[in-house]
């Protein structure tokens, strides 16, 4: 029995070492997107950094990245061969069209939302 009960904690402790790194994979179900990863990660890093007074907030006539269906017609839009959203916030910071206005994302942040765009920007 102790050998048993022995086998199945080694058992547990590998299948769950085993899903440390894995990458976040959108689910789809019956059509209906799944926002956690959109609202958990994506959307804390626009609002944090494109939503500042003036700026994509609702309060001017620019797109309002509080707005998640104004966030994806920037995704959606082509610049220089990449999503325009993308291709703003990877330009260096002294090129006009650069985003956030004097401020970079940090690499990891760019990371996230490449990902996040690569894998279809799931957010409805």
């Amino acid at each position: 029995m102790k050998k048993v009960l022995l086998a199945i904690s080694i058992l547990m402790l590998i299948i769950q070492a085993s899903c440390v790194n894995d990458k976040y994979i959108p689910d789809v179900v019956n059509n209906q997107c799944d926002t956690t990863h959109y609202s958990r990660v994506i959307k804390p890093i626009i609002v944090t950094n494109c939503t500042m007074s003036g700026c994509h907030n609702g309060q001017s006539s620019i797109p309002n990245f509080l707005n998640y269906a104004e966030v994806k017609i920037a995704v959606e839009e082509i610049e220089d061969g990449e999503p325009e959203f993308l291709h703003r916030i990877k330009i260096p910071l002294n090129q006009p069209g650069h985003m956030p206005v004097g401020d970079v994302l940090s690499p990891s942040d760019i990371q996230l939302i490449e990902d996040w765009i690569n894998s279809g920007y799931e957010g409805c």
